[in-house]
């Protein structure tokens, strides 16, 4: 191996630059487009037409860099290892944080109801209330929380209708929809948390098996292996060793179709489900066209946006869609994304209707 090689090989393997983003390819471009990619970026990033910018010349070396390094089979193998290392890192450290975060917030929300209540007794000392009293003044706490929470979640589900409504009209809109680039949505958004037993059949289960597993439902960016964990289950007697994949897609819609299928298509799993709890659904601009690899078509499909929202073109059920190429027909994706809203919207009510049965069982 020659001193140059050498030296691109350490670089490969220690940088902690983009290459992709710095000369604005996807991870599978060609050779050519690579140095397409690489002309463009060195007439603009040149250190002649930028006099006043220091950091050009390093700007510039890095494209050399990159094109090298990108173009060479065993030098871009090398540098997607370490670059997915780096990556899996990040993400490691943004799990850990989010239940840091998790933490903090349920202590401060904890010290605030504290406050909230010692404010109430304010006016008469504790020991000069009797039982009743103090039951008394709990259910009037109890009752007041309870208005003010059913006040925040009908203002939530009027403005959750109020943004269906409005992307509902994208239905009728004449432009082809556009799909949103995968790196839109946060990575840790996009990760799905899948727990099988090391027993039987998936005793042997590693990074690549599991990957294989869950490309059916859409393209994978990665997958990190946690460590194995001895737990006791509920009712059993003795631990068993507990499995646990982080799998990143590259589209959040594809995530969601794991979450929804990957228990029913793999029962040997014990779960399927958000790394960092379910993500808010926000309708893009311009709505992602259907993906490569569908999720499930609907069965069954019930609108609650207004009429004619609900039927396809000529009066066609959208569960049993039949696409046009006609710009107003909804897409499958569009279809998914309204499936979606709908089942956001009644685990919201059922959570509602809940709290209400328990606040009057309190009363």
């Amino acid at each position: 191996m020659t001193d140059n090689n050498k030296d691109l090989e350490d670089i490969a393997k220690n940088a902690t630059e983009d290459f992709y983003d710095l000369l604005g390819v996807t991870f599978d471009a060609s050779e050519s487009s690579i140095k397409k990619a690489y002309r463009k970026a060195s007439i603009r990033y040149h250190p002649d037409k930028n006099p006043d910018d220091k950091d050009a010349a390093d700007r510039f070396i890095y494209l050399g860099w990159a094109r090298d390094i990108l173009i060479d089979a065993k030098l871009k193998g090398e540098y997607d290892r370490a670059r997915t290392r780096r990556r899996e890192k990040t993400l490691q450290d943004e799990l850990l944080d989010g239940r840091r975060r998790k933490m903090k917030d349920d202590l401060e929300r904890r010290e605030r109801e504290g406050k909230e209540f010692a404010n109430g007794l304010k006016r008469k000392r504790a020991e000069d209330m009797s039982e009743a009293e103090k039951r008394a003044h709990e259910i009037q706490r109890l009752a007041e929380d309870g208005k003010r929470r059913r006040k925040e979640a009908q203002e939530r589900m009027e403005k959750r209708r109020k943004e269906e409504e409005e992307e509902a009209s994208f239905v009728e809109v004449e432009e082809v929809p556009q799909a949103p680039k995968p790196g839109d949505t946060p990575e840790i958004d996009r990760t799905v948390k899948v727990r099988f037993q090391r027993e039987g059949e998936s005793t042997g289960w590693d990074k690549e098996k599991v990957q294989k597993m869950f490309a059916k439902f859409g393209k994978i960016d990665s997958v990190v292996m946690g460590k194995d964990k001895k737990i006791r289950q509920s009712g059993e007697k003795h631990r068993k060793v507990i499995a646990i994949v982080f799998i990143i897609y590259t589209r959040l819609d594809h995530a969601h179709a794991a979450v929804s299928d990957g228990k029913n298509d793999y029962p040997m799993l014990d779960s399927v489900s958000w790394a960092n709890g379910e993500p808010e659904i926000k309708s893009p601009m311009n709505p992602p066209s259907a993906p490569s690899t569908p999720v499930a078509t609907p069965k069954t499909f019930r609108s609650s946006f207004g009429p004619g929202i609900g039927k396809g073109v000529g009066g066609t059920p959208l569960g049993t869609p039949k696409f046009s190429f006609s710009p107003k027909t909804p897409s499958l994706q569009e279809v998914t994304m309204i499936r979606l809203k709908e089942a956001e919207k009644k685990r919201l009510e059922e959570q509602i209707r809940k709290q209400e049965a328990a606040e009057e069982a309190a009363a």
